[in-house]
């Protein structure tokens, strides 16, 4: 990689990454912690994870919409 500073939409395709994989993550330790509650099998713990996956897709297509959005807006 050259001495340059990373432009800001590959700053934004860092973070979505992060964001995506913590949300899952957070999700699944969420529904790990029920489980340990109520007694029960991993169903909290893979519910959250699906939950935290919708999330994350969310949140990406949020940013990548907002980065599209903002060139459409330097180009005119």
């Amino acid at each position: 990689m050259s001495d340059s500073k990373l432009s800001r939409p590959s700053l934004l395709h860092i973070g979505a990454g992060n964001i995506f994989s913590s949300m899952i993550i957070s999700g699944m330790i969420i529904g790990y912690f029920v489980d340990q509650w109520l007694q029960l099998t991993p169903l909290f713990m893979m519910l959250f994870a699906v939950l935290g996956f919708i999330g994350g897709m969310k949140k990406i297509h949020a940013i990548l919409t907002y980065e599209n959005t903002d060139k459409e807006e330097k180009s005119s």
